[in-house]
């Protein structure tokens, strides 16, 4: 116990460390996202300390900003702290589930790696919902495992944990798979039903002052029903950043997601996928590979002696998986998910640490089936998935050792991954830009025109990035842009408001007819309406 004790500290220690550096840098950068001002607006709004329009997105991040926002701690170091204490609870969180199944070692080996991902890096500071609610979905899978093999009661906490992973990223209702498998395949579940249940109405009563949130302002408590339809059909335009219909995108670019070459460019930084990727990765994936196959040889018994058709259900859930991934609706891919792990457990007889096993699969595969199937596809969106692949690391630790005859193989073979995965993160972090110019432009923008024009919250101020620009000017600004494929429509949109200032980025919009630009620096041009 004092040894596990050590570790806990070590990883705490480490996680404080990363995130103190993430925090430096991106206080430095500032925000640039425009998901992450949506949410920094709305928490202003809970705090009722700005304006707020985007309120059926997931509030439970704004929340938590918005009560620092009251208790007048406000700026983006906010932001940035709370979201730097979510990714050290997300590696703490790691830990701890890994050790549930893992040695010592082998779960600092797992949880470093998750911590030193490139893209958990390249996010875990800058206030997007991301790595809040993997920190949230991690810590309810581990309750889930306690509740299961300790104490029911744990599960009076892993509900109301996995409802606030939801409210923080509506996707991580998927967590739902995972935890159902920990749950439903409980041998014992009789007798904890009645914790089960208890543990449900928590998380309800969690969901309550949510659910008169959004009805109070707009007017539905359930919001996330209309993404969630929209989601299941793959509905999205080429107007979308990151329009892709690649369903394979997520699985050529994960050796980035493990270890990206460091770039100046904070765009290459926010998307690894375009830095490519660095021979860590590629180390790693060996050792998944490796792994794995190593796993499937010590049970190989197992397989054998199953029956015939236990196996063929098996092999037909498999191939239709494969041939329909990413080319049928998700909802249909997560029910061959089920079935898929169901048919394991069927040929395994339920041995006793495969049911954990196969929960980090179906959470991984559940994540990489969604977001293959929709066709907007964003580097950050797999975060959801990396936990299943940073348990993997410890997995295939842990078998590849037993090949071994050294008991000090697994410790040793765990030290390296620790040393080589620190050495990539910072290593990538060292490389990360101090500053981005276009949001220093935008910021420059709005004290220009503060100083201007002291009485611009009396006028209509428009903009091609609206919540930046009501984020800098602490008044609402409206969002008008100008898209090639619907530009008519657009005129007439931005007409019918004819705002008094529009602030555009130059390289980006074009000078909209009947205004002239009274202010050009760094890209960023604010035009002032013509009038008669």
């Amino acid at each position: 116990m004092s040894g596990d004790r050590k570790i806990i500290s070590a990883v705490t220690f480490v996680a404080i460390i990363i995130a103190l550096i993430l925090f430096e840098i991106q206080s430095s950068v500032g925000i640039y996202y425009w998901d992450i001002f949506l949410y920094v607006n709305n928490a202003m709004k809970m705090a009722h300390l700005g304006p707020g329009d985007a309120l059926y997105l997931p509030p439970f991040l704004p929340a938590v900003i918005s009560i620092f926002f009251r208790l007048g701690f406000t700026g983006e170091k906010v932001v940035f702290a709370v979201a730097s204490a979510f990714y050290v609870a997300a590696v703490i969180g790691m830990y701890l589930l890994l050790r549930i199944r893992f040695s010592e070692l082998e779960s600092l080996a797992g949880s470093i790696s998750f911590a030193s991902f490139s893209v958990v890096l390249s996010w875990a500071a800058t206030g997007a919902l991301d790595v809040p609610s993997i920190a949230l979905s991690i810590w309810a899978v581990y309750l889930a495992l306690l509740g299961r093999r300790r104490d029911s009661r744990f599960y009076y906490l892993t509900f109301p944990v996995a409802m606030a992973a939801f409210l923080t990223r509506y996707t991580a209702g998927l967590m739902i798979l995972p935890i159902g498998l920990i749950i439903f395949t409980d041998p014992n579940i009789r007798s904890k039903l009645s914790d089960i249940v208890k543990g449900i109405a928590v998380g309800l009563l969690l969901y309550l002052p949510f659910g008169y949130f959004f009805y109070r302002n707009i007017k539905t408590p359930f919001p996330f029903i209309k993404q969630f339809t929209g989601t299941a059909t793959g509905s999205a335009t080429s107007i979308n950043p990151g329009y892709s219909v690649d369903s394979l995108y997520y699985l050529k670019h994960i050796p980035e997601y493990i270890s990206a070459i460091p770039s100046s460019d904070y765009l290459k930084v926010i998307n690894p996928s375009l830095a490519g990727p660095s021979p860590t990765a590629f180390i790693i994936l060996a050792l998944l590979l490796g792994g794995f196959s190593v796993l499937l040889w010590r049970n190989r018994d197992i397989i054998l002696s199953a029956q015939t058709n236990k196996k063929v259900v098996f092999l037909l859930v498999s191939v239709v998986f494969i041939l329909t991934f990413g080319r049928i609706s998700f909802v249909l891919g997560e029910v061959l998910i089920v079935i898929w792990a169901l048919s394991i457990l069927r040929i395994t007889g339920g041995e006793d640490k495969i049911y954990v096993d196969l929960a980090m699969a179906v959470w991984f595969l559940a994540y990489l089936s969604m977001h293959s199937f929709h066709p907007v596809k964003v580097d950050r969106y797999l975060i959801t998935a990396l936990p299943a692949v940073a348990y993997g690391i410890s997995l295939s630790i842990n078998q590849l050792s037993a090949l071994v005859r050294w008991r000090h193989a697994s410790d040793a073979l765990s030290s390296m991954v620790v040393l080589l995965m620190l050495s990539s993160a910072f290593y990538y972090m060292a490389g990360m830009p101090e500053h981005y110019a276009v949001v220093d432009a935008e910021k420059e923008a709005a004290s220009w025109l503060m100083s201007h024009d002291p009485l611009f919250k009396d006028k209509v101020v428009a903009s091609d990035r609206g919540p930046a620009f009501t984020w800098y000017l602490g008044d609402y600004v409206f969002t008008r842009r100008f898209h090639p494929q619907k530009m008519e429509m657009c005129i007439e949109y931005f007409c019918d408001l004819s705002p008094d200032y529009y602030i555009f980025n130059t390289e980006q919009t074009q000078l909209p007819a009947g205004y002239r630009v009274i202010y050009s620096r760094g890209g960023i041009a604010i035009a002032e309406k013509i009038r008669p």
